[in-house]
């Protein structure tokens, strides 16, 4: 959760410095993307190493990172360059943690609860930072004072983890000599079946709190307030949801991914009717909606992957799972150098028409799924 806290603790901030730091949109996009450099390699090779050297170890560099991260952030108020060190920090956190706990948790915890109660971790974290961080920026002026505070809670937590006890060592050492391997055809269900849905996990949450405020028109589209608004429904609808919607999470069939993508599709076409119309209480629909999509796309998502991968792969797997789920996280990014050039709502409709893409393809990749699967755990 801190991890995740660490990651999201900048969005809540953007419209804040672009109003009061000077920061173009841009920029100020980009530096929330920044944290993919750091992430993208931590996802690629922070899997299989803690597979091999243990989870516990990895997850404690995740925390080291995520302290780093908040650090030198506090710091770009000397200079932007400090922003960007800071998210690139901030994302090689996120990435080790979400590889190195999300395995370590299918060990402590087997079945898709351990996939609902790995996710909720992560989405608990991405909703509770940008909500601190604005409330302290809104009554402090001084963001450097919120990441001060993350970083002073995580160092805490960081010696109480040092302490925690994780699986002997020697049974890390068989699985890796004698772990199972992902079948071919479970490879083939990951690539056809878990892939397609994935960009939209984070990119539901990345357009729900980032592009919704940035296509209201009026005050609320570039105030603190709404921008923390923003994250918080957002994050917080996809945190609520994933309880919910487990007692609906049979991996055997695709209803659920289906339904992550069609709420997606209508959280989309929301947004095309914010851009026409700048209503911030259609924002707040938008929100609700988005953060609902990342939800069940998280839990669908994350629950195949944790059935289909072998007990040698599960790291791998999951940080390429979490890797392809980043690649929404550019959204942003790209409405903001899109709109330089063009009208918001053509860049919508294109999300639009791609989210009924991944549609299809799950769809019709559905003979991929096994006919037994893991037992729900509804208690």
């Amino acid at each position: 959760m801190l991890t995740g806290w660490c990651a999201n603790q900048y969005v809540s901030l953007i419209n804040w410095y672009q109003q009061f730091r000077d920061l173009s949109e841009v920029e100020a996009m980009l530096v929330m993307g920044s944290y993919l450099v750091g992430m993208i390699p931590a996802l690629a090779f922070g899997g299989p190493l803690a597979d091999r050297f243990g989870r516990k170890l990895f997850s404690l560099i995740a925390l080291s990172s995520s302290i780093f991260g908040s650090l030198i952030m506090a710091a770009g108020a000397l200079n932007v360059a400090g922003l960007y060190a800071g998210r690139v920090f901030s994302g090689l956190g996120m990435g080790l943690a979400m590889v190195a706990i999300t395995s370590w948790v299918k060990v402590l915890s087997p079945g898709p609860a351990g996939a609902t109660r790995a996710a909720l971790c992560t989405s608990l974290g991405f909703a509770v930072g940008p909500i601190v961080s604005g409330a302290i920026v809104g009554f402090s002026a001084h963001p450097e004072i919120a990441y001060l505070v993350h970083a002073l809670t995580t160092i805490a937590w960081l010696v109480l983890l040092v302490a925690a006890s994780e699986e002997p060592q020697i049974q890390l050492q068989e699985a890796t000599a004698t772990g199972s391997e992902t079948t071919l055809e479970n490879r083939r269900r990951f690539n056809r079946v878990v892939l397609p849905s994935a960009p939209w996990v984070f990119g539901m949450a990345a357009t729900g709190f980032a592009v919704v405020p940035a296509l209201s028109d009026g005050a609320g589209g570039s105030s603190l307030l709404y921008s923390t608004v923003a994250v918080a429904v957002t994050m917080g609808m996809g945190t609520i949801i994933q309880p919910f919607v487990r007692r609906y999470n049979d991996v055997r069939k695709i209803s659920l991914l289906i339904a992550g993508l069609v709420t997606a599709l209508a959280a989309l076409l929301l947004m095309i009717a914010v851009s026409l119309t700048g209503s911030e209480l259609l924002g707040v629909v938008a929100f609700i909606v988005s953060g609902s999509a990342n939800g069940i796309l998280l839990v669908a998502g994350l629950s195949q992957v944790l059935d289909l991968a072998g007990s040698a792969d599960v790291g791998k797997l999951t940080g390429r799972f979490y890797m392809v789920c980043f690649v929404g996280f550019t959204f942003p990014t790209l409405f903001a150098s899109w709109r330089l050039i063009a009208d918001p709502v053509l860049f919508i409709a294109i999300l639009a028409l791609l989210c009924l893409a991944s549609i299809a393809l799950v769809y019709r990749s559905r003979g991929h799924l096994p006919r037994a699967g893991l037992e729900e755990v509804s208690r």
